[in-house]
């Protein structure tokens, strides 16, 4: 079985990209090595975290072909970023794969979804579960950053029903302090990274800068990504998600 998983559009600031990030570094750190598409032509925010990452224009026809013969052709794990947005635009391309021949070549979908307390943001993923019903598994991560009530994704009738129906896994991320977040985002950098790192340099040679490398900010960023990864443990240890599947 192979597998490609890909971000529901959401609006931004939804906190999608962070997810990601840490899916990655933790299937990383794992022994698995998934292949990175970014479609998000607007800002690219996975090729500035993971610069190996295959950049494909969204508005070309030819990216359809792009992710379909990638998956084709021996690489069994695809981690596929797609652009924010609560329109039609993105969904609409998504729709265009061929979501029914490649599942009969054995390949399995997942959705990334990230939410937050904001109404629009559990709406706009609801809409990219209206159209794409159980030809996917779902994965909601749900982003603490605003508060950690999110009453649309928690308590409506909408939320109930989908959560009834299509038994999603849910990933927690806590409220990171925002200097921590601004400095990570201004320098593109993991936290992965940031831990590995040493002598003020990320593995990448990167600058950490000097607030991430202080004592106690690396021991909070450890316990906020242990956390994480906690979480994600029985999640894709259920979606076959391992060494196994490294290329």
């Amino acid at each position: 079985m192979s597998t490609i998983l890909f971000t529901a559009g959401a609006k931004g600031g939804t906190g999608k990209s962070t997810a990601v990030r840490f899916l990655i570094t933790y299937l990383r750190e794992h022994g698995a090595d998934p292949l990175l598409l970014d479609l998000d032509d607007e800002n690219r925010t996975l090729s500035r975290f993971f610069p190996e990452a295959l950049k494909v224009e969204i508005k070309k026809k030819s990216s359809h072909d792009i992710l379909v013969e990638r998956a084709l052709s021996g690489n069994s794990l695809i981690i596929a970023d797609l652009k924010a947005g609560t329109g039609r635009e993105v969904l609409d391309w998504w729709l265009d794969v061929p979501f029914e021949e490649i599942q009969s070549l054995h390949f399995h979908f997942v959705c990334l979804a990230s939410i937050t307390s904001s109404p629009d943001s559990v709406q706009s993923f609801f809409n990219w579960v209206t159209a794409l019903q159980h030809r996917v598994t779902y994965v909601v991560f749900k982003n603490l950053k605003d508060g950690d009530f999110l009453p649309d994704y928690d308590a409506s009738n909408e939320a109930l029903s989908f959560r009834e129906r299509f038994k999603p896994h849910q990933v927690v991320l806590p409220r990171l302090d925002e200097e921590y977040t601004t400095e990570l985002e201004r320098l593109d950098l993991t936290v992965s990274e940031v831990l590995d790192g040493s002598n003020g340099k990320s593995a990448r040679g990167k600058d950490i800068g000097p607030l991430l490398c202080q004592l106690m900010v690396r021991a909070r960023l450890r316990r906020f990504q242990r956390d994480i990864y906690a979480q994600l443990d029985p999640i894709l240890d259920s979606l076959k998600l391992s060494s196994s599947s490294s290329q």
